[in-house]
């Protein structure tokens, strides 16, 4: 069997994505059996356009439009292509690609000829506990949650059944991470860091925003007082949070790391950018669909290099949010900086460092 081409993972099966000059071209390679349907032809332009989105969104309407399926779906079949032509595009880029993916798990494993109406509930156990068993509890809740909005839809379409998975089949329990890195391990770290990540680290540990937040910054963001944070993109929930250089007239320590980003990019950018991380020719180092493949080899190359000279154990980006989190004595306060609506998720998942817990000092006789 041929490898799949990773560009071409997130899509449905026989979807080809190429570049060409500065277009992008989507295709579909068509199986013999089907393409009586497509004018017995053997590849299909869905879509192109100047930029991947627009391609993307040509492609999908051209498929929906040559794709026939009934109005109110009969079979699994059935229900996993509207599914997949109606609510999948209208998601996030990383959601999408995510659903192709547990939609094509869910179609190599269910009987797709099976009728919609005669989906039971241990069919869903059965189902998340083999994913369970052979890829692991993320993917089993990932497979489970497509599977159960696939339903809710399918009761919206027209299909008269009874939820088989709503309040009925539940996601397998994920431990929250409990990695803590102390300060020790952050110098050794930094000390095996390129130029780009020196500035970026200490603003990741002043602010303790995500990494989608930080390398969406823009340079008017920042102020002389200070600097502007949207709503968190991941959930739109909370407020713009406002961090500043000055507090009851003593330094918050923002600044200097500012400045020290500044310098950095007066020294390292070829051409000039609105966003305060860029490649050195100004393009931003998160791509529209989320994805930070340049910032992510990066880390990787320094957390390689730290392991070899003196860090035991590794750790990913998204730990030192929780490292912000948990050397901030008051979780309150650590809650507003993560911005979290509610504390008890900083509690729960980002304050790692130990409890410090007096012991008891017991009572010693002077009698010998």
């Amino acid at each position: 069997m041929v490898k799949r081409n990773l560009k071409n993972k997130g899509y449905p099966t026989g979807w080809r994505v190429r570049k060409r000059g500065n277009s992008f071209y989507i295709s579909y390679m068509v199986k013999p059996s089907l393409r009586h349907k497509w004018g017995d032809k053997s590849e299909i332009l869905l879509g192109k356009g100047e930029t991947l989105s627009q391609a993307e969104k040509q492609a999908y309407y051209t498929w929906a439009s040559k794709i026939q399926s009934s109005v109110t779906p009969m079979t699994l079949k059935d229900l996993i292509e509207k599914y997949q032509l109606n609510v999948v595009p209208k998601k996030s880029k990383s959601t999408q690609a995510s659903n192709n993916l547990s939609l094509k798990r869910i179609s190599a494993v269910l009987d797709l000829r099976q009728p919609v109406t005669t989906f039971k509930t241990h069919q869903a156990f059965q189902y998340r506990d083999y994913v369970h068993t052979k890829m692991g509890a993320k993917y089993a809740n990932l497979d489970k949650e497509v599977l159960s909005h696939m339903f809710s839809k399918a009761i919206e379409w027209g299909c008269d059944i009874a939820h088989p998975i709503k309040n009925l089949v539940g996601k397998i329990p994920i431990p929250s991470r409990d990695r803590y890195v102390t300060d020790d391990e952050l110098e050794i770290f930094l000390k095996c860091c390129n130029p780009f990540l020196k500035v970026y680290v200490p603003l990741k540990i002043a602010t303790g925003k995500d990494k989608g937040m930080l390398l969406r910054m823009k340079l008017s963001d920042i102020t002389k007082d200070g600097i502007y944070f949207p709503k968190r993109k991941k959930t739109g929930k909370g407020k713009t949070s406002f961090l500043p250089f000055i507090h009851n007239d003593e330094c918050t320590g923002l600044k200097p790391i500012i400045d020290n980003i500044m310098t950095f990019r007066n020294n390292f950018l070829k051409v000039q950018s609105f966003y305060l991380f860029c490649s050195s020719y100004g393009k931003p180092m998160i791509a529209e669909d989320g994805t930070t493949s340049n910032f992510d080899s990066q880390w990787q190359r320094a957390k390689q290099k730290a392991l070899k000279n003196g860090l035991t154990e590794s750790f990913t980006e998204h730990d030192l949010r929780a490292k912000t989190a948990s050397d901030l004595e008051n979780l309150e306060q650590a809650a507003q900086l993560l911005q979290h609506s509610s504390s008890s998720t900083t509690q729960r998942i980002y304050r790692r460092k130990p409890d410090v817990v007096i012991p008891f000092k017991p009572k010693v006789s002077d009698k010998s």
